[in-house]
């Protein structure tokens, strides 16, 4: 896991800040300079915490249509997704050993390129639409400026890791059609369910 994956990261930072302003405050009351730096350093900090939690729930949502991927640029980070789903399942079979195999072998490729993150997911619609089965495979980074970059260095690492899945699905589910998963089909999974996201 990395820094920017852990949500209480942002409160442990700002917490050593106000520390260390209220241990300098105490300890040296005479350095102007140093009080300064130091409240300015919370001041800056807390307005990114705030303009970050203004922003958390409306990302910025992109999808290619051509390749079924889907990016969420959020203040922070950048992540890229993309699933596949197991079409047409009997009622009744039990997906969990072969389930296990798809997963080890995404196990390989994120051992040997970390930073990924595969999901098996079930949703169950409301109403009279059809459970949907599958596995989600993500790519996550740091954001730095607008994200443009980072979306596509994230995405080629993505089309390798759907390949596998893909082919490991097949394998697996030898007698189960596998599908590509559509834009709402992600939304759903990478948002529980919700969709707040806006499309752009």
């Amino acid at each position: 896991m990395r820094l920017h994956d852990i949500p209480e990261l942002k409160w442990m930072v700002l917490s050593v800040l106000l520390v260390v302003l209220m241990l300098k405050f105490y300890f040296t009351p005479d350095d102007l300079v140093g009080l300064i730096i130091s409240g300015a350093a919370v001041g800056i900090f807390g307005i990114s915490l705030i303009l970050l939690q203004i922003n958390l729930l409306r990302p910025d949502v992109y999808w290619d249509k051509e390749r079924k991927l889907a990016a969420i640029l959020r203040p922070w980070t950048v992540e890229v997704c993309s699933a596949r789903l197991l079409s047409s399942v009997p009622i009744g079979i039990d997906l969990s050993h072969s389930g296990n195999k798809v997963l080890r072998a995404m196990y390989t490729q994120y051992s040997n390129k970390a930073g990924g993150t595969v999901v098996f997911f079930i949703t169950r619609p409301m109403g009279n639409q059809i459970t949907k089965i599958g596995f989600l495979v993500r790519r996550r980074g740091l954001r730095l400026w607008n994200g443009v970059q980072q979306i596509e260095r994230l995405k080629k690492k993505l089309v390798a890791d759907i390949l596998i899945l893909e082919r490991s699905m097949r394998s697996s589910y030898p007698h189960l059609p596998v599908v590509e998963a559509e834009f709402d089909d992600i939304m759903k999974v990478t948002t529980g369910g919700l969709e707040p996201y806006a499309i752009a």
